[in-house]
């Protein structure tokens, strides 16, 4: 196969994506990425109060000459994210790409954590997740088929100190994402993951914490922190016609973390 032909198979072009978690750091990496890569986009927040973001992001996507629209919700509830689907099909005459970002870290000691906060971190991380899955996958078999990317953190294949219950949901996020894409493989709808190491992100202990961020960095293969857009290149694969066989897979972009005993 020619060079050109073989990268056709990375095209994205023209395609409909819906983005959830739109206004956080991956989220806002993943949509622009999309957006470069010829992709329309609906921009969807993970809560309120994070409009002035969106429209920023939007206006920047727009500039690249492509779709772009933002739905201000609250991805805990189920009629957003449904409306957030129905939209983008409106919008956008189509769903051909959802890319889940939702997030909200969670970081305390075992012992000191509660029932209360035990819902709200599955809730936020989980079910969120979830929801958003079963909202566009139902949208995309009714239309013949699309693919779904789930962001998780690498806490969902090894053990943080402090981060037990986080780390519970984004592994539960991980064998969510192999279980739908067995069982939606024979209606087109092929759904994958991307592991994220540690972030450049402010609402990270990594970042907030500079000992801890110190001390991390010291441990971390490469001793750097991942930038966001350092995603794209296993984002536009995972979209792609070039992954039409591939499913129930997640990809880390960790700097090599996960090779660690």
């Amino acid at each position: 196969m020619a060079l050109n032909e073989a990268l056709k198979e990375f095209s994205i072009e023209g395609k409909a994506a819906l983005v959830i978690g739109a206004e956080l750091p991956l989220g806002a990496a993943a949509a622009q990425i999309l957006g470069e890569a010829g992709a329309n986009l609906m921009l969807a927040s993970q809560e309120p109060g994070t409009g002035d973001a969106l429209k920023d992001l939007a206006k920047q996507i727009k500039a690249m000459g492509r779709k772009a629209e933002a739905k201000i919700q609250s991805a805990i509830t189920r009629a957003d994210l449904s409306a957030a689907v129905d939209l983008t099909v409106r919008q956008l005459g189509g769903l051909d790409i959802a890319v889940n970002a939702l997030d909200v870290p969670f970081f305390a000691p075992v012992e000191a954590t509660d029932d209360t906060a035990f819902e709200k971190v599955i809730e936020n991380n989980l079910k969120t997740v979830w929801m958003a899955c079963q909202e566009a996958g139902r949208t995309m078999i009714q239309r013949g088929g699309g693919v779904i990317v789930n962001i998780v953190s690498i806490m969902a294949e090894r053990g943080v100190p402090n981060a037990s219950l986080y780390g519970a949901a984004q592994a539960a996020v991980l064998n969510l994402t192999r279980s739908l894409a067995l069982e939606w493989a024979r209606k087109n709808v092929r759904v994958n993951a991307i592991e994220m190491g540690w972030v450049e992100d402010e609402r990270s202990p990594a970042v907030k914490d500079e000992q801890f961020g110190q001390t991390l960095v010291r441990y971390l293969p490469e001793q750097r922190l991942l930038k966001p857009r350092e995603l794209g290149g296993a984002l536009l694969y995972l979209v792609s016609p070039a992954a039409a066989y591939v499913t129930g897979q997640s990809v880390a972009i960790d700097g090599g973390l996960l090779c660690r005993v």
